[in-house]
């Protein structure tokens, strides 16, 4: 990391508003009297608002930019959006997680891919109150789920208005009239044997186009992708 071009590039009143704003909480409440982990998220907040790193990093990100090793850099995205996310922000974080998940087994298991150490949790904590278990034990940054539970979750994250909206949708569209779990599992499952032939980023496109609007309650742009979906 070229930490001096990347302050030279920047304009000197960002410069100064940074550096004021790094002084001003390590002297808070006192000198030094801040732990070594709040210090360094000083530090990473510091790095985001002069570019250096993005917003939202991904491990890899902090791993090669910081040079420490991945638990390391596990650590302080896990601390960090601790500090900057609410329930709400993090469920926001796994829906766009569920547009775009791998498909496993014929379709059979949806697979997602959770960089994010609290999102992972968060995730898992949200299952758990479902009833359902994730495997996580091939590795941690991926969760695979049943059609069962990611159901349940989708159901979980949309509110009855949605639920209500997104069911009339799918049915006028050809999916068997049922309970908004019904309708969804039965969409889900008719789109995995769909795509489940496909593989790498062409699923993860296609499989994006139908989930989507189906996670953000999108009733003009899911009536179109449904109804190609069940018109085969």
């Amino acid at each position: 990391m070229d930490i001096k071009r990347i302050i030279n590039a920047l304009p000197e009143a960002n410069a100064k508003a940074v550096l004021a704003q790094l002084l001003e909480r390590y002297l808070t409440p006192a000198f030094a009297a801040l732990p070594k982990n709040e210090v360094e998220l000083l530090v990473l907040d510091a790095l985001e608002q002069v570019g250096a790193i993005s917003a939202d990093p991904q491990v890899y990100e902090l791993v090669s930019k910081l040079k420490v090793t991945r638990p390391k850099a596990r650590r302080l995205i896990y601390d960090r959006e601790l500090r900057h996310s609410s329930s709400a922000d993090l469920d926001a974080k796994v829906k766009a997680l569920l547009k775009r998940p791998l498909l496993q087994k014929q379709g059979e298991l949806f697979v997602l891919e959770v960089e994010n150490p609290l999102v992972s949790d968060h995730l898992r904590d949200k299952l758990q109150q479902l009833g359902y278990a994730c495997d996580g034990s091939f590795s941690p940054s991926l969760i695979k789920l049943g059609l069962e539970a990611i159901t349940a979750l989708i159901a979980a994250l949309l509110s009855t208005a949605e639920q209500e909206q997104v069911r009339l949708a799918l049915v006028a569209a050809g999916a068997p009239d049922d309970s908004f779990r019904g309708v969804l599992k039965a969409t889900l499952k008719k789109l995995a044997s769909k795509v489940a032939a496909d593989s790498g980023e062409a699923l993860l496109d296609k499989a994006a186009g139908y989930l989507a609007p189906i996670v953000d309650a999108s009733i003009a742009a899911l009536g179109e992708k449904a109804a190609e979906l069940f018109a085969q």
